[in-house]
């Protein structure tokens, strides 16, 4: 019996080396139907371009995530503005001499998109990310520098985007999109001098087009590639 099980087991194993050898580049699994599920990974580290409160801003970022079928885009991501534009003109009534502050801005997560004709040196697809974060303005005491106090406020935000990318090796891609970053209500005040409730931030200087430019690792194994 058990003699039996090995034979059987050799002549499994070696039908699915035969078909693997006849199919090198095909690299995916079948789950019950004729239908092939492809999927890969994918690494990509990105700086993005904004407009923060009429400065222009810079973040950078990384996503990481799958890629199925070779067009559907599944990922996470995260984000952290590293400018971080000044705040002049401050007047709060429990710190008096300060002045200025810094803003600061980061989130995280989850990216979802579709890539048309991948096999394409030059190709173009659409992609949306999701986040929640938190905008920060932290003041600072002006002859210490020492951070006097912070105010926080959660963010929730949309980014929908257009991207055109280019294949550069098997397992590199250039990325360079345009959106725009749509936020939700914020909600933090602070009390100025006349005892005044201002609202720290205004989601009218946020809600602002986007571009980035990204490069994107994977294993992707394009041969041939055609022009559009």
């Amino acid at each position: 019996m058990r003699t039996k099980v090995l034979i059987i087991c050799v002549i499994i194993c070696h039908s699915s080396l035969s078909l693997l050898a006849q199919n090198p580049d095909k690299r995916y699994h079948n789950f019950g139907s004729d239908k092939s599920l492809q999927v890969k990974g994918f690494f990509s580290p990105f700086a993005a371009f904004s407009n923060v409160e009429g400065t222009l801003s810079l973040d950078f970022g990384a996503a990481v995530g799958l890629i199925i079928k070779d067009n559907l885009i599944a990922g996470i991501y995260g984000q952290k503005m590293v400018s971080n534009p000044i705040r002049t003109g401050l007047d709060i009534s429990d710190f008096p001499a300060i002045t200025d502050g810094d803003i600061e801005m980061k989130h995280v997560g989850a990216i979802v998109g579709y890539n048309f004709k991948p096999e394409a040196v030059a190709h173009w697809g659409v992609n949306s990310s999701f986040g929640v974060g938190e905008l920060e303005l932290i003041v600072k005491d002006p002859v210490t520098l020492i951070t006097e106090k912070t105010y926080t406020d959660r963010i929730y935000l949309v980014v929908p985007r257009l991207f055109a990318e280019m294949n550069v090796t098997k397992w590199l891609k250039i990325n360079v999109s345009g959106g725009y970053r749509f936020f939700g209500k914020v909600n933090s005040y602070y009390t100025n001098q006349s005892g005044e409730e201002v609202p720290i931030f205004d989601k009218t200087d946020y809600t602002k087009p986007e571009f980035s430019v990204s490069m994107v690792f994977g294993s992707f194994g394009f041969r041939t590639a055609t022009i559009f």
